[in-house]
């Protein structure tokens, strides 16, 4: 140790400005700023190097876990107490399917059920009023006791979370859950889990409303009160800030749309009566996870903060300020070619979120853009917790971002940020006011744009997509349910079910339907709910019942679902199309010029950039003179060339051989593989039509050259 402390002492600490210094030595003039910094979408510059005094003014150095606004979690113990939760979802229609999907899972690691239901569940329609597509689409079809049966069976109510995602429709779906408790004699109190009702996310995805906002929040009010009163354990409201995610939103964004959110639900239930602690202890957020590592860290590490700070505004304790924190991964950066990529990609996430300090996850599937999962998928998912649990032993550390000079900062920029953000959502008026006003949509609007335009730059990449595409894969095998044969299964289960009652069941139902039409006492409303439920209500009666009829919400602008490699999945699709109607690929044919070492460079960027479209690319040897490559090119059949080489060839061959081409095939489209610079005008009157570097749009370029061959129809939009 003493000879370690004399050579350190030999070497005199470097300042900050002495490395900066340092750098723009290596830059040959480049200007630092520009070369160093980067702005990320969320508004952040981020530094290009972090020092350990960067912790003297964080709030991160005074902080200890399950202390001081949560920033490093909200038990002193972290996952040593409590491991996150396994909480998958499995997107089966049928009762049946999925019972046996949780049921091949609980065995195999998973021990908390994420719970989605199909469009007619969510809107509380039976399966004979919804369309096929509205039943089984998405998730479970639940609409009766006898399904809640079928789905749970073999399940033991007290020894998982039944995590169930509501919607608009919490109180309808509380009824069943609860009946089906009662039915097996389990006290509510001993269940873990939580509805989610979460009117406005279901407002802000499909841009309208089964019923007024107030009216769902009245709703929201009954379920919040009666879980506080009889199963404290299941947290009646949910805060789910997937749609804003799918639509682009940035980290920053989307908290403080979370915060705006549950600022909203507190103060709507504060005025119907309710105490601060017991709705704060009530709600349940879920943050979509995507691919920027550290910010998705650091903004799950502030929404601790953040909500700690707004609770407290509302005068909740400090419990009641600890966030009940549920993350999944998102699907806006996943992709349909190259799926098994997607596997990486939910890793990294779910490592993200696990460093962060989460109560629940749920992995998607791999191949959750293309079909139902099957049991290989959804074992990759699950072993993925468990791999993260027990292999590298994230269980074992308590809060293992603390102390990161990068994330500390980070964390603290996002904080800083994202509450801005909030209050200008609160000057608008709040959540339910900015979405009305389009405020929301407009501002993701602006991130989505720039990020699909650095997307189609290639400034951002997706591995299958935009860079190194695999033209020639094997596409997944299929697995879509057919919804017409799935309707005809859901109407004639739940016509069985109803007809298996006897004629006392139904009469005794349709009096307590009569009494809960009556009763202006919505403390009886759920109790009598439960008990409609018990004896044979569908969904629809249940839904029918208890909703008042009046003129739904005024619509807004839904925000977009849309995956970021869509578009480039469109253009392949569209060459895969024009393959099977040829015969062929759309083809790009490269005119090399002299030997490998000059035109190789350039032809690999063509051939990335063009096979990220679905074009084969043809690259010969290097020609020697334009004949042969003219020669060349009419035995290829392709009406598109790209001339690779290097800017001093350029200069010496570029316009004799695009003269030669030109002139015996005029219909060629002559491209030339780098920027021409001050050149350009002698290269277009040679003859080249276009040319492509670093800084093009590879979408645009690759969608206008397949409506030039006619693989997508001319009236396609950009």
């Amino acid at each position: 140790m003493e000879g370690t402390s004399k050579l350190l002492s030999e070497f005199k600490a470097s300042t900050k400005e002495d490395w900066r210094v340092a750098a723009e030595k290596l830059l040959k003039g480049k200007p630092f700023d520009k070369v160093m910094r980067h702005k990320t979408l969320e508004g952040i510059e981020l530094e290009p190097i972090l020092r350990k005094g960067i912790l003297d003014d964080l709030p991160a150095a005074k902080t200890l876990p399950g202390f001081d606004g949560y920033l490093r979690g909200t038990q002193a113990a972290g996952y040593n107490a409590n491991p996150w939760e396994i909480a998958q979802d499995l997107p089966y229609g049928l009762p049946a399917e999925f019972n046996r999907a949780i049921r091949e899972d609980l065995m195999r690691g998973q021990n908390a059920l994420n719970i989605t239901l199909d469009r007619a569940t969510l809107s509380g329609i039976d399966p004979e009023k919804a369309a096929p597509g509205e039943v089984g689409a998405c998730g479970l079809s639940m609409a009766c006791l006898n399904d809640v049966e079928t789905a749970f069976t073999e399940v033991i109510p007290d020894a998982v979370s039944f995590h169930i995602n509501s919607g608009c429709s919490g109180l309808s779906i509380a009824a069943l859950f609860f009946a089906w408790l009662k039915k097996q004699n389990v006290q509510p109190e001993t269940v873990r889990g939580s509805f989610n009702m979460d009117p406005l996310a279901v407002f802000a995805a499909t841009g309208n409303l089964p019923n007024k906002l107030e009216s769902l929040l009245d709703e929201q009010a009954i379920l919040t009160d009666y879980c506080v009163l009889n199963a404290p354990n299941i947290r009646a409201i949910g805060i789910s800030t997937t749609p804003y995610h799918q639509a682009g939103a940035s980290a920053v964004q989307e908290l403080g749309i979370a915060l705006a959110t549950g600022a909203c639900y507190i103060q709507q239930m504060l005025e119907r009566g309710m105490e601060v602690d017991a709705v704060a202890k009530q709600i349940r957020f879920s943050l979509a996870i995507g691919p920027d590592f550290f910010m998705e860290i650091a903004k799950i590490r502030s929404a601790r903060v953040l909500w700690a700070k707004v609770v407290e505004a509302f005068g909740g304790s400090k419990e009641a300020q600890k966030i009940s924190l549920h993350t999944r991964t998102g699907l806006n950066n996943k992709t349909r070619n190259d799926p098994y990529v997607n596997m990486l990609r939910t890793s990294m996430e779910a490592l993200g979120s696990a460093i962060a300090g989460i109560d629940s996850l749920c992995v998607g599937n791999f191949d959750e853009t293309t079909r139902l999962p099957d049991s290989f998928s959804r074992r990759i998912s699950r072993n993925t917790h468990l791999i993260l649990q027990e292999e590298c032993e994230l269980i074992g550390v308590v809060d293992p971002a603390g102390g990161s000079w990068t994330i500390e900062w980070l964390t603290n920029e996002i904080s800083t940020a994202s509450w801005s953000f909030f209050q200008e959502i609160e000057a608008a008026g709040g959540i339910e006011s900015a979405l009305e006003q389009g405020f929301i949509q407009d501002e993701i609007a602006k991130t989505a744009g720039e990020r699909e335009k650095k997307f189609n730059h290639r400034r951002i990449s997706l591995i299958g997509a935009n860079v190194y595409p695999n033209i020639n894969e094997t596409p997944l095998e299929a697995n879509i349910p057919d919804y017409n044969q799935l309707h005809k299964i859901r109407v004639q289960e739940i016509a069985e079910a109803q007809s298996a009652l006897s004629k006392d069941v139904h009469a005794k139902c349709k009096q307590i339907l009569e009494k809960i039409s009556d009763t202006d006492d919505d403390d009886e409303r759920l109790p009598l709910l439960i008990n409609a439920a018990l004896n044979g209500a569908t969904i629809g009666k249940i839904t029918e019942i208890h909703r008042k009829t009046e003129d739904a919400q005024p619509t807004i602008q839904p925000l977009p679902n849309k995956r970021l490699a869509a578009n480039y999945e469109m253009l392949r699709a569209a060459a895969d199309k024009f393959k099977a109607d040829t015969g062929a690929r759309p083809k790009i044919f490269l005119v090399n010029l002299g030997p490998l070492r000059q035109h190789k460079a350039r032809a690999d960027f063509t051939r990335a950039f063009f096979a990220a479209g679905g074009f084969e690319v043809i690259s010969p040897s290097g020609f020697e003179n334009p004949e042969d490559a003219v020669s060349a090119l009419k035995a290829s059949g392709s009406t598109i060339a790209v001339v690779c080489g290097t800017d001093d060839d350029y200069a010496e061959s570029f316009s004799s051989y695009a003269k030669v081409i030109k002139t015996a095939l005029p219909e060629t489209h002559l491209v030339l593989a780098g920027f021409p610079g001050d050149r350009e005008n002698d290269y277009r009157t040679a003859g080249m039509d276009d040319f492509i570097f670093i800084k093009s749009n590879n979408f645009s370029v690759n969608q206008d050259y397949l409506k030039r061959i006619g693989a997508l129809k001319p009236d396609t939009p950009n």
